[in-house]
């Protein structure tokens, strides 16, 4: 079976996807699954080879119609015999109306009701359970193992030895959500103080991505000695969570990334909708009110972090 699934959003929506395509992988046996994502999250699937093809597609952009086209063309030569789909468009509607795909799955937004063949309700608890019964799919939903390349490892590695982490290291990323909420620059001097404190011996690395650069130079301003690492791409990101002893991040990518590397981490969040993190051994959640990750209190985050 061939079976392709559009996916718009960004890192934090593909790899919470991840599993469903794991999923369908497997319990369809399919021969093929394939993506359309924006291109700028296209990395997202270097880190976990489930698709068997990656095609890039601005969702959110003003496509010409020649860019338009040219996705229904690729659509039409791959003979896919479904579909499942994110978005809720009516361009995109009728471009999979237009495509010949027999099965096409989707919300009811946009004109998905007059194009698809079955339109599954949004379930906020668990999102993409609809679209997965109505492929006749049950089961647990889990993360395969993230691939990371030597060259990443490789780079990782030199990235740590240069900022002087050579005995573990408890890694930080501030933030902001994939919502935009941030956690207060004084709550995050408090506990990163705390650590310094209690865990001298133990270094602390700020993950400066370009999301997190403004969370870090306020962090900075007050603990100006901190260690800043700074990963080129989403796989050398992975690698130095991969080696860290612990990492205390916001609902974001990078907490995602832990727990698909069952790195032990600590997370704040503020999205009570989200269905891709869940508390476990390995991860423990202070939940807020949606967007206002303010409310988590730095000492019941160290509670938690120390286990008192």
């Amino acid at each position: 079976m061939r079976v392709l699934a559009l996916v718009p959003g960004g890192i934090e929506r593909q790899l919470e996807f991840l599993p469903v395509l794991h999923l369908i992988k497997e319990g369809l046996k399919a021969a093929e699954v394939a993506v359309v994502v924006d291109p700028q999250v296209k990395p997202a699937y270097g880190l976990i080879p489930v698709a068997t093809e990656v095609i890039p597609y601005n969702f959110y952009a003003a496509n010409s119609p020649a860019d338009w086209a040219n996705l229904l063309g690729i659509l039409r030569d791959r003979e896919y015999e479904a579909v499942i789909t994110l978005a809720e468009s009516w361009s995109l509607g009728l471009l999979l109306w237009l495509s010949g795909i027999p099965t096409r799955i989707g919300y009811p937004g946009g004109g998905n009701g007059l194009f698809l063949t079955a339109i599954v309700p949004h379930q906020p608890d668990h999102p993409y359970q609809g679209l997965l019964d109505a492929l006749h799919l049950s089961g647990p939903l889990s993360s395969p193992n993230l691939s990371l390349t030597q060259a990443d490892l490789t780079a990782a590695e030199g990235l740590r030895q240069a900022a002087g982490l050579r005995q573990g290291y408890v890694a930080v990323y501030p933030g902001p959500t994939a919502n935009g909420d941030a956690y207060p620059t004084a709550s995050w001097v408090t506990i990163l103080k705390d650590f310094q404190q209690r865990q001298p011996d133990l270094p602390l690395a700020l993950l400066q991505t370009p999301e997190a650069r403004a969370e870090i130079t306020a962090i900075q301003a007050s603990l100006p000695n901190l260690t800043v690492v700074t990963p080129d791409g989403l796989g050398q990101l992975a690698a130095l969570i991969a080696g860290a002893n612990l990492l205390v991040a916001v609902n974001s990518y990078p907490l995602l990334l832990a727990q698909a590397l069952q790195v032990y981490a600590v997370g704040l969040n503020s999205d009570i909708r989200s269905a891709a993190l869940s508390s476990s051994d390995r991860l423990i959640l202070l939940t807020a009110s949606p967007n206002r990750l303010a409310e988590i209190n730095p000492d019941a985050v160290l509670a938690k972090i120390w286990s008192e």
